[in-house]
């Protein structure tokens, strides 16, 4: 009967260490992962920009071409 005491407190000591290890752990994930959850963000409002950058671009593009078409049609 003692010996299944004993080795029952070991085996309890055992699993604590266990989940204090893997507590550990998912905190280190949760961290990780709200880290990655800004580093998306960033990468998104990034994105948005560069779109709007591009919209813009196309938008002047399409003016110059405009332009270009106006002069040379003046012109002939």
């Amino acid at each position: 009967m003692h010996d299944r005491l004993t080795l029952a407190v070991q085996e309890m000591a055992t699993n604590k260490r266990k989940v204090e290890l893997q507590n550990n752990q998912i905190s280190g994930y949760e961290q990780e992962i709200q880290m990655l959850r800004k580093q998306l963000e960033g990468l998104e409002n990034e994105k948005e920009k560069d779109q709007k950058m591009i919209a813009e671009l196309k938008q002047a593009l399409t003016r110059a071409r405009e332009v270009k078409t106006t002069i040379f049609s003046t012109l002939t």
